[in-house]
């Protein structure tokens, strides 16, 4: 027989019950309250993560290549700091300090007076003398030169960087040395071409207006050229040589350099030179236009003296028979036939005369001393040229021919006129031709020396 449960009995089963069903109840809301915000948290993350992937590729493929582009049609701009910023970010190569190319190639630019960075910038680029106009811009804002740009003409190259280019147009100097070589036996177009085909910055037009009309406060600055005739030219004044200079600034201003070509050949002109020529009876200036046609003409160092005697001899006695005057040198007639047919820029002997001139840039394109075709006395010299015609005219020519080395304006100085040698032929004894002469007193003697030459000579 069953016993019905208490009332205590029931109580607590009622109680049991709803506290099961408040667990089963609230257990999940508990779990629930403890998952969400990290879903949450997850969720969001993703989402800003995602959204931030997406700026940052709608950033780099569509609004940075526009501020690019922007910057780059105002490339003045990159004064502004965040402007800056963003290029050294998104595109530093277009900032680089590197030149445009290695392309050795002179590029004369006119920075007009009241010209803007930005503009001198935009001539740079166009001229290809910068990669990017972003770059001379950065260049002139790292030097600290804004707005100081000088105006003028200079003449820079594509292998210059943008801050070697801002020094220049500055003129101000800056570390970077070229060296230049002057070779024996170079006119003055020849001289500047050599320049040309450097590195430097100077204007080569003004460079080379200098050397063929020097003023007259640039010569009284040198002793030796106090007998220069009125309208000469610095020909046979620029000693061969290598030498360093400045790539720009004022050390490398056409008139600093010229005055450093000028200021090397005072300090080798000594005075045991000078007494020399002055006991041969002859100027400065006369010893050195026989000089420049001995540097045409010697080969061999041991015959510079003798072949100088030559010349001077039939220079200091004129009445000779046998000469009359009368120097018979072929380098003369190459000289005045190439002044007459390349008719270069500026030249003194070619002051209003007619015909196109050669410009300063294509000096260094010219073959200023090709073989002669004809014998000497029929080469065809212009009238204001005849002066170098040393076949038919007596005399010295007008002009140095050349850039003779000092030693053969000592060769000059010790020249043994008292041998008493009045001729010379180029020989090939053992019928090899190296550079060696013939020297003779009388015309037979000389003749049956060209006829000895020929014979070795012959195939030669």
């Amino acid at each position: 027989m069953s016993r019905r449960p208490s009332s205590y009995e029931y109580e607590e089963r009622r109680n049991a019950r709803i506290r099961l069903l408040r667990e089963q109840r609230e257990g999940p809301v508990r779990r629930r309250r403890r998952v969400e915000p990290l879903l949450l948290l997850v969720w969001i993350a993703g989402s800003i993560a995602l959204l931030g992937v997406a700026l940052f590729i709608g950033f780099n493929s569509i609004f940075a290549p526009r501020v690019m582009a922007w910057v780059e049609e105002n490339p003045g701009a990159i004064e502004h700091g965040i402007v800056r910023d963003f290029v050294e970010w998104y595109r530093p190569d277009v900032l680089s300090d590197e030149p445009a190319s290695d392309e050795q190639r002179r590029v004369t630019v006119v920075v007009e007076q009241g010209a803007t960075d930005t503009s001198i910038g935009h001539l740079l680029f166009e001229e290809g003398l910068v990669k990017s106009e972003i770059a001379f811009q950065y260049a002139v804002i790292n030097s600290g030169r804004e707005g100081t740009l000088a105006a003028g003409t200079f003449d820079l190259s594509p292998t210059l960087r943008p801050s070697e280019i801002v020094a220049a147009l500055q003129g101000v100097e800056f570390g970077p040395t070229t060296t230049v070589t002057i070779l024996e036996g170079l006119r003055l177009e020849e001289v500047v071409a050599a320049f040309a085909a450097s590195e430097m910055t100077m204007n080569m037009e003004a460079f080379a207006a200098l050397l063929q009309a020097p003023p007259p406060d640039l010569l009284n600055k040198f002793d030796f050229l106090a007998d220069l005739p009125a309208g000469r030219s610095l020909e046979g004044y620029i000693l061969p040589e290598t030498l360093e200079y400045e790539l720009s600034g004022e050390n490398a201003s056409p008139r600093a350099v010229v005055e450093k070509l000028l200021g090397e050949f005072g300090a080798a002109l000594t005075q045991e030179i000078r007494d020399g020529i002055a006991a041969k009876g002859l100027s400065i200036d006369e010893a050195v236009i026989i000089a420049s046609i001995v540097e045409r003409e010697a080969v061999i160092d041991e015959e510079r003296p003798r072949i100088a005697a030559v010349y001077a001899k039939r220079i200091l006695e004129p009445e000779n028979p046998q000469t009359v005057g009368l120097l018979n040198a072929d380098p003369t007639l190459q000289y005045g036939l190439m002044t007459g047919e390349a008719r270069p820029l500026g030249h003194p002997m070619l002051v209003n005369t007619e015909g196109a001139s050669l410009a300063v840039d294509e000096w260094g394109e010219v073959d200023w001393w090709p073989q002669l075709m004809v014998p000497g006395g029929e080469v065809p010299l212009e009238e204001y040229l005849l002066g170098y015609q040393t076949y038919t005219r007596p005399g010295l020519p007008p002009t140095p021919i050349a850039a003779p080395r000092i030693g053969s304006i000592a060769a000059v100085a010790s020249a043994p006129l008292e041998e008493g040698y009045l001729f010379f032929v180029a020989g090939c004894p053992g019928g090899t031709r190296d550079g060696s002469h013939y020297f003779s007193r009388s015309l037979p003697e000389h003749n049956a020396f060209i006829a000895q030459a020929n014979e070795e000579c012959a195939g030669q």
